[in-house]
Formats: structure tokens, C-alpha cells, sequence
């Protein structure tokens, strides 16, 4: 009796398949679940046709994420990789996430943004998390270089205030739909060591096609909310968890009613995915062993 073919088969089957004969598409489309450090420090040194697909297809890095995750050594320069990955891009890079959680190491300074603004025109996405090198005027002078952005987020920012990285960008970025705007910690008031003082309001009311808001921690009045909600009329979500000045009275709840997805500052956090500490909810003495 003839034997059946069993799993053993299958498994030498995967064992003998060339993985260096991949279509492109299909390459492509694995590599493009990596994020760039992986396909710079790993994918992209498998074999040739990895390489070659890597180095010269500029639709691999449409979208670069550059993260400096747990294990990833202090001494790899996030910096040098990220202008590797937007150069391979040849200008078509669409979306840029760059984290350095790290805090040490060699991360993203001045130099690198200048940089970006000058070789991603096409710019889309830009999200920026702990990257406290750099100055808020170097910043919002980046961010005022991408007219067709759509996306932007600066989370985990201390180097100075986010008022002075929003000045101007409703003008300079009038498509934009999506801003993500968060803070570590909520304080009863935000000293300007920390981060600033407010979120520009009023710079965010004048994004009106704005369709996405999140403000985690920030110390915005209802007043100030208030305004952007007048401004921004086209807004679906909206989220502002630890934002513990905010009143939900009658009047705010009104104001909210067309919004489709409201997190209020009580609400929980189990799907929020960056780091943050308790809040600080009374006003207290700050000592400068705080900061």
C-alpha cells in the first residue's frame, strides 16, 4: 500500500524552499512589516536580493519608523539609520515616525531636520516621540517645510514649550487632520521646565479640517477647548484623558455632542500606547528635584 503523504513532507518542503527567490512584491511586502532599523541592521543583509531590493526600492520607505525600542544598543546611531532609510526613499517618503525612548545614545539632533525637511517634500505623517534634543523652533520650523501634511504628533516632548513648535502650522499645513499632542504626566500647573504651559489652542482651532484630536495630560480650560471645538467643526474623535481641568458641565457636553468618539479625562487607559505617570492633581510645592 502506497504510503500517504504526511506532515513530515510538508515540513521538508519548508525546509528546502529559496527564500532568495521571492517576487518582489512579496519581498516587499515583508519587509514592509519591519520597522527601518530592522530592515537596516537585519533584513536587508539576508542575501543579495534582499540587499538589492532594500537599497533600491524607494517603495520600501514610503513609510520609516526609526524607534529605539528596549535591547536595541545605546552605541547604533538612530540618527545616521533614519537618513539612510529617507534617502533610500528618493523623496517619496510619505510618513516619518521617529522615537528615542531611550533617553542616551546618539539620537536625533538639529542637523537630522534640517535634513528631513529638505529630502521628504512628499511628507504626509510626521510623528516625533521623546525626541528631546532638539529645540521647539527647530521643530516648528521642520514641521512648517511639509504643506501636505495630514498627520502630526509630538508626544513625550520636554526640551521647551509646544506652543512654540505649533506657532504658524494651521497656515503652513492646511491639510492637516490628525494631531496628537501628549504630555508624560498631568500637572495642576505644567512648569516651564517640564514641557510649557498649554497646548496653542488657538492654533488648533484654526485647523479646520482637523478630524482627530488627542491632548493626553494637558492642563487645557474648558475655555480653551471650547475654542478649538468651535474652530474645528469636522471633528469625529477626540481625546482627552488625564486633562483633569476640563469640567464636563451641560455646556461642555453640548459641545462635544457631534463628536462620534470622546475619551474624557477620567476614562481608562488600558488602549493608550505610549508611557506615562500618575497625575499630579493639586497645586504643590515643585522642587527642582522633581525635573
Amino acid at each position: 500500500m502506497p504510503q500517504r503523504e504526511g506532515k513530515g513532507n510538508e515540513e521538508e518542503e519548508e525546509e528546502t524552499r529559496d527564500w532568495t527567490a521571492l517576487p518582489v512584491d512579496a519581498l516587499l511586502a515583508v519587509l514592509g512589516r519591519l520597522d527601518g532599523v530592522d530592515i537596516l541592521m537585519g533584513a536587508g543583509h539576508v542575501c543579495r536580493p534582499w540587499r538589492r531590493v532594500t537599497r533600491e526600492e524607494p517603495e520600501l520607505w514610503r513609510r520609516v519608523v526609526m524607534r529605539r525600542r528596549a535591547g536595541l544598543a545605546y552605541e547604533v546611531d538612530l540618527q545616521a539609520a533614519a537618513r539612510a532609510a529617507v534617502r533610500r526613499s528618493a523623496g517619496r517618503c510619505e510618513a516619518f515616525l521617529a522615537e528615542d525612548t531611550a533617553g542616551a545614545g546618539l539620537g536625533y539632533d538639529e542637523n537630522f531636520f534640517l535634513f528631513l525637511a529638505d529630502v521628504a517634500p512628499m511628507l504626509k505623517s510626521l510623528r516625533l516621540i521623546s525626541c528631546n534634543r532638539v529645540d521647539p523652533h527647530m521643530i516648528n520650523q521642520t514641521i512648517r517645510k511639509f504643506p501636505l501634511l495630514e498627520e502630526l504628533e509630538l508626544s513625550l516632548y520636554h526640551k521647551g514649550s509646544i506652543d512654540d513648535c505649533l506657532d504658524g502650522v494651521s497656515e503652513a499645513c492646511p491639510l492637516m487632520t490628525r494631531l496628537r499632542l501628549n504630555h508624560d504626566r498631568f500637572y495642576y500647573f505644567r512648569p516651564i521646565l517640564i514641557g510649557g504651559c498649554e497646548c496653542k489652542s488657538a492654533e488648533i482651532a484654526r485647523m479646520h479640517g482637523l478630524r482627530s484630536l488627542q491632548l493626553f495630560a494637558n492642563s487645557i480650560s474648558n475655555e480653551e477647548l471650547a475654542a478649538i471645538l468651535r474652530g474645528c467643526q469636522q471633528l469625529e474623535s477626540l481625546d482627552i484623558r488625564h486633562c483633569f481641568n476640563v469640567l464636563m458641565d451641560d455646556e461642555m457636553w453640548s459641545r462635544c455632542a457631534t463628536v462620534n468618539t470622546l475619551r474624557l479625562p477620567e476614562d481608562s487607559m488600558e488602549d493608550y500606547d505610549l508611557q506615562y505617570d500618575s497625575p499630579v492633581r493639586d497645586s504643590v510645592y515643585y522642587s527642582d528635584a522633581m525635573y
